[in-house]
């Protein structure tokens, strides 16, 4: 099982960090998954507009970016194989709009599992917290619409290639 935290809030072991820093600025010191972290094109952009754009236009311009130019790119079953065990960490508290919430819906999704939030304390029990539910919601829009996408591509494909040579 996979889990997802903050760096404030878990002081577990087994954790990995999948921020873009690494965690450097919550002088984090462990295993690092780069491969998770956000683009710093879309990231700085999404940073920029907070509070210039509605909050559910900014942050379906993240989660659709992040799919796109992120989670596309992996195998869920390959992240799962590398990470089972641990808490990916990331900054945000558990509430708040986070990518750990974004890769914790994808792996529900893709593969029909729970990624819990936890928090833990001092000895490392964890106890788990709610996440953002509406991050899971957007995402799977998101990728109902890649899958339309490719079907409509699919048939233009096919429909195009029964007139070439004609």
């Amino acid at each position: 099982m996979i889990f997802t935290s903050s760096y404030k809030k878990c002081s577990n072991k087994n954790t990995v960090s999948i921020s873009g820093d690494k965690g450097k600025n919550a002088d984090y010191k462990g295993e690092c998954f780069s491969a998770l972290a956000p683009k710093q094109s879309f990231w700085q952009q999404w940073h920029d507009n907070i509070g210039k754009i509605p909050d559910n236009e900014n942050n379906y311009f993240y989660i659709k970016n992040y799919y796109d130019l992120v989670l596309k790119n992996l195998d869920a079953n390959e992240v799962f194989k590398k990470l089972n065990n641990k808490i990916l960490l990331c900054y945000e508290n558990n509430m708040e709009f986070c990518h750990r919430h974004i890769v914790a819906a994808w792996l529900e999704i893709e593969l029909d599992t729970t990624v819990p939030e936890i928090v833990t304390d001092k000895f490392g029990n964890m106890t788990i917290v709610n996440r953002p539910e509406w991050i899971k919601e957007v995402l799977e829009n998101v990728i109902e619409k890649e899958k339309e996408s490719n079907h409509v591509k699919q048939f233009i494909k096919k429909f195009i290639s029964k007139f070439e040579g004609v």
